[in-house]
């Protein structure tokens, strides 16, 4: 149901600017301005925009959904390195760090399920670095600098994350789509049809496919915006790496 939400949500609107139609037509006995066939050219000017727009969210999106595995995997790493020197050299509380570890990735979730702040996150990816100095303590060798090498990642991946949260691709495009897509179902609406059937038909189809690919593109633009009622919408980065991982490190404690 979820693939369907954006479509069904869009639904009222285009049924609207159906109302209208009927209204200016039927209510005003005003048949319209021009025909059709002499609005093509914006018509095609605003699928152009269209894709033009969908190609470069849809680059960052790509990106974003290799970021959760990312993050997992760099936190899953200094838990390995953890095993490592434990059983190697030994000298410090393996269960202990390892909470430590799972406090950083709770954390991440928190975050992203918008129960945490930035700084919450940053100050918890900082203390990796007492974990590290465990490591060290224990005298493990060259095993703990691996530790600061994750930490390095996962400090850049996590701050990667916020970038693509906080911004959005070319606000000027948005600009344009949005009033290439006000113009053109205003062209609409004041255009002359053949018949009736036509119009309604042609209508429906332009004023829902242009309403519900500005939405897309906003949700695709918006890959980390989780809603804290838990409501997914379609274009939402799942989590599953991130949160199977924390799964897994709790049982191993």
């Amino acid at each position: 149901m979820v693939k369907w939400r954006l479509m069904l949500t869009t639904l009222p609107f285009t049924a609207f600017m159906l109302l209208v139609k009927f209204a200016i037509v039927h209510g005003l006995n005003y048949e319209g301005l021009v025909k059709f066939s002499e609005i093509g050219l914006v018509i095609t000017g605003g699928i152009f925009i269209i894709a033009f727009m969908l190609a470069g969210t849809i680059s960052d999106y790509k990106e974003s959904e290799k970021l959760p595995a990312e993050i997992a995997c760099a936190i899953e790493t200094i838990d390995d390195t953890l095993v490592l020197g434990y059983n190697f050299k030994g000298g410090f509380d393996l269960g202990e760090v390892r909470r430590q570890l799972n406090a950083v990735t709770q954390t991440i979730i928190n975050w992203f399920d918008k129960n945490g702040t930035d700084e919450e996150v940053y100050a918890k990816i900082a203390s990796i670095t007492s974990i590290a100095l465990v490591l060290e303590k224990a005298a493990v060798g060259p095993i703990a600098a691996r530790i600061s090498g994750e930490q390095h990642n996962l400090r850049k991946l996590f701050a990667r994350v916020n970038v693509i949260k906080r911004t959005y691709f070319l606000a000027t495009g948005y600009a344009l789509l949005e009033v290439l897509t006000v113009v053109i179902i205003g062209l609409l609406i004041i255009a002359k049809f053949e018949n009736e059937i036509t119009g309604v038909i042609i209508i429906t189809f332009i004023t829902q496919i242009f309403v519900y690919m500005i939405r897309l593109i906003r949700d695709v633009d918006e890959p980390f915006e989780y809603s804290p009622s838990g409501k997914v919408r379609a274009a939402d980065i799942d989590l599953f790496p991130l949160r199977d991982y924390y799964e897994r490190a709790l049982k191993r404690i």
